[in-house]
């Protein structure tokens, strides 16, 4: 029954196309036949276990030249179970997750720093001493081919929770898709090399048309960090555009540091099995 559970889950990918309806209708039908369990582990009855949810709760730093902090962020190594649920998320439109993933991300944000560099953000001069200008929270683009394939836009409701999440803690923040790819869409991050990849991503990232980012302070959210280069060419674009790359967020990475997190919890974890990326740096 677990197998068939995430079979279905899967299987249900399939009904996300024009017919919205249909989809809705035969998701409904699968949950009730098939009632989901853990993305994880298949535990009954939970979209997320809390075992599950534990190997979410680590925050691995990464060197991000050009951003303010220098820095971007990631929750979990991308291997095993975390895999699995970032794909049953990512690529196989288990929606679900989109809550337990955005609670997952703005605890990261908290451990990271990065709230307290946006807090201390200059304040806008005409505008007054008591209003800084917004923080952009932007999801870094998906290629045209891999938002027709999944059906929707996968990072925005981490990024609406984080820009919440800001809004909270006192510093004016606001969601914006502020950058597209060009790029088609090509194989899974597990399938290419380091050198691939930043071959593929570059030169495929722009600012969108309209997008007004001259002194903005932006937070990037991303889903994976594998080689890194997603992340690099986006600061760059936006660096370019005079916007002011605070630092990135993103739920998994693909090689882990052997030691430690934002807290100072120090633990041995193995490598992930990545693409030959950088190793990460102890936060």
């Amino acid at each position: 029954m677990d197998a068939a559970r995430a079979d279905g889950r899967r299987a249900g990918a399939g009904w996300r196309g024009s017919d919205g309806a249909l989809g809705t209708l035969c998701r409904s039908v699968r949950d009730v036949v098939l009632p989901r369990g853990c993305a994880g582990c298949d535990a009954p009855d939970a979209v997320l276990c809390d075992d599950c949810r534990a190997l979410f709760d680590r925050c691995y730093g990464r060197e991000l030249q050009g951003s303010l902090s220098d820095m971007a962020y990631a929750a979990a190594v991308y291997q095993g179970v975390v895999r699995r649920c970032i794909l049953d998320w990512k690529d196989h439109d288990d929606a679900e997750l989109d809550g337990p993933f955005a609670r997952i991300l703005v605890a990261t944000l908290g451990r990271s720093g990065l709230m307290a560099a946006m807090a201390a953000m200059p304040t806008m001069p005409a505008c007054g001493p008591d209003l800084r200008r917004p923080v952009l929270v932007v999801p870094a683009p998906s290629s045209p081919a891999s938002m027709r394939r999944r059906g929707r836009r996968h990072l925005m409701p981490l990024v609406r929770a984080l820009s919440e999440a800001l809004c909270e803690a006192g510093i004016p923040s606001r969601t914006s898709l502020a950058l597209v790819s060009t790029a088609g869409g090509g194989r899974s991050v597990q399938q290419i090399s380091a050198a691939q990849r930043a071959q593929r991503i570059g030169g495929h990232i722009a600012v969108a048309p309209g997008a007004s980012l001259q002194g903005a302070p932006v937070l990037l959210v991303d889903d994976i960090i594998t080689t890194g280069s997603t992340l690099r060419q986006c600061t760059d674009v936006l660096r370019h555009a005079g916007a002011l790359p605070v630092g990135g967020l993103a739920l998994a990475q693909a090689v882990a540091s052997h030691r430690g997190d934002c807290e100072g919890d120090e633990g041995d974890v193995g490598e992930a099995g990545g693409d030959g990326g950088s190793p990460s740096r102890n936060a």
